[in-house]
Formats: C-alpha cells, structure tokens, sequence
C-alpha cells in the first residue's frame, strides 16, 4: 500500500516538474526564434512540437531527481516521512519503489532513442533555418572500401542525392584513379544506392573506356548515417549509431565518435537513479532537523552541477579528446557504487 502511494505521488511529481521544465523551456526558445520562423502557422506548431520532444530529450532525466526531492519534502511538510519510520518503513523500503520506478523510465526513454525521437532537435532547426523540416547537406566528401564518394547535395529525408561523384582506386593498393563515376542523382533503395544512368569512366591498359549504365553501390550506407556521422553531429538514434559503428568497422574508419554517441545514450540516463539514492540519503527526517530550504536548494544544486559535469564529460567524448569509456562509463560506475554504499548504510 505504502509503495504504491509513493509510486503514484512520485509519478504526479515527474509529470508535473518535467511538464513545466519543458513548456518553460519552449516557451523561452520560441520567443527567441520567433523572428526566424516562417510565418506559416502549421510549420509554427511544428516547430514547437518539435522543440517540446527535444526538451523532453534533455530535461527528463533531471526531472527524475527533482521529482524525488520535491516528493520527499511533501512527506516531510506533511510529517507523513517520520510516520512511515514510526511504522516500520525503512529507508531502503521508501526509496526502492521510486528508484525502479526511475529505472523503469529510463528504460523507455532509452526505447525513445531508437526512434524517430532522437532527430527531434534537428528537425526544429530545420523549420528554423530552412523553413522546412526538410534540410539538405552540401558538399559531403567520405571513403567508401577503396573508393571515395561526393555527394554534390544531400536529402536525407528524401533518401536522395545530387551530383554524385565516385572514385575508385585500384584494388592492388597505391593512390592510382582506376575508374570514374557520375550521376546526375541517386537514390537510397533496400539498403543501397540506385545511380540510374551513371556514366562510368574506367582507365584501361592503352586506352579510356566512357559507358552508361545503372548502379547499386554504398550498401548499407543510409542517408541518415551520413547527414549525422559524417557531418559530426551526435543527434542520432541509438539503432542508426550501432548500425553505423558495425559498418565502420568493417570499413576500417575511426570509430571513436560513434561509440561515445553509444555509450552517452546507453549509459548517461542512468546518473539520475543512482543520484536519487545518494541525495535521499540525506534528506531530514522532520523539518525540526534539518532548515528544508537550504536542504532542497543543496539537492538540487548538487543535481545541477553533477548533471552539467558528466555532459561536458560526453561533449569532450564527443570530440575525441577523451575516451568514451573514461569520460562516459566511467563516471557512471563510480556514482552506482557510490549509491550502493549509501544504500548499505541506510
């Protein structure tokens, strides 16, 4: 009885913080944008939609932490906290159902992440910048096996491109141009690139060999693993990041900044179960204990300022400057120990 009342007043409590963190949050970006949006209405909304689901990207796991503070200063106003000592409760039994609750979420906000979701941020910017959620990537230069590929433009959404050049080496090794591809277009069809009409330009023995012909080449190259991976964006879904880590493998490239964009999505999440442990383990049993002013205004500095480090732990992962697994795993082994300890000590 007791846990499902904590769960459901728990619930209420992220609810209600997450919904006007991020309605804030929505409100003070569309204010600021509102003299670069377009004026149509419809792609208004959609640029607050938009917003709305990156905001809940960013303020959620935060959202877990203050809920649990803003909770367990209701129980103590309200002497309900000392009442549940009084009848037996302990602190393991109180913070266990709100830490699998919390768990529990960040399990479907990881879910989330394999969706759509995760480009909500990119699409806002698109409306934006370019009037339509629709954006192209210009000039975009990569290695394919032993070729290298332009793409002149690139649609993502439209799973097409413009222009596309390819330039294949000799397979014996050295830096020698054996053959040239042109394509007025290309489009991303079962896992390849169709190039109808390409003209290739293929370098013989004695002499130049120009032909037409259609193409399927760059398997498994999707267009959203190049608009993001390529362009050094890190706002990718966590299905379209391990499939690009597998195919960068076996294509030999660096793939440093793809598993830190793994890692930071499999693993950041979790800071927020494992901080509600620590902080509840200070939390006051009355209000005559402890000032709960200065207590909630701790916690949630504490929450803040732990939140901000390991993000700017993952943007230097992001750029390389340090190993994923030290500036991302890491920190989160050492909160869960710290967290189990306390929680041995309640």
């Amino acid at each position: 009885m007791v846990r499902r009342y904590l769960g459901s007043l728990y619930l209420k409590y992220i609810f209600l913080i997450l919904f006007s963190l991020v309605l804030f949050f929505v409100g003070l970006d569309f204010v600021q944008a509102l003299k670069s949006l377009p004026s149509s209405a419809s792609l208004q909304i959609l640029y607050a939609v938009y917003r709305f689901f990156h905001g809940v990207d960013v303020l959620f796991p935060i959202s877990l932490v203050f809920a649990m503070i803003s909770l367990k200063l209701h129980l103590i106003r309200s002497n309900e906290l000392v009442a549940f000592y009084a009848a037996g409760y302990s602190k393991k039994a109180l913070i266990r159902p709100l830490f699998l609750i919390a768990i529990v979420l960040t399990f479907f906000y990881l879910v989330l992440h394999m969706t759509s979701f995760s480009y909500a941020d990119e699409y806002a910017k698109n409306i934006r910048k370019f009037h339509t959620f629709v954006s192209s990537t210009k000039n975009l230069f990569f290695k394919y096996k032993e070729s290298y590929v332009y793409f002149d433009e690139l649609i993502p959404l439209q799973k097409s491109a413009k222009r596309v050049r390819i330039f294949e080496l000799n397979s014996s090794g050295g830096s020698e141009l054996s053959s040239l591809i042109l394509a007025k277009k290309a489009a991303f069809h079962q896992e390849s690139w169709h190039l109808p009409n390409a003209t290739v330009v293929k370098k013989l023995p004695h002499k130049i060999a120009i032909l037409s012909k259609d193409i399927d080449t760059l398997q498994g190259y999707r267009p959203t693993i190049l608009d993001s991976v390529y362009e050094g964006k890190t706002a990718i879904s966590l299905l379209d990041a391990i499939y690009a880590f597998r195919l960068f493998k076996k294509q030999h490239i660096r793939t440093k900044k793809i598993e830190a964009v793994i890692l930071y999505q499999l693993f950041f999440p979790f800071f927020a179960p494992f901080l509600m442990v620590i902080i509840f383990y200070f939390v006051p049993v009355t209000a005559r204990l402890g000032n709960l002013g200065l207590f909630s205004f701790g916690a949630m500095l504490a929450a803040l300022i732990t939140w901000g480090l390991l993000y700017a732990l993952a943007k230097l992962a992001f750029t390389e400057s340090i190993d994923p697994f030290i500036a991302i795993v890491l920190p989160q082994i050492l909160l869960f120990g710290i967290a189990l300890w306390f929680y041995k000590k309640f």
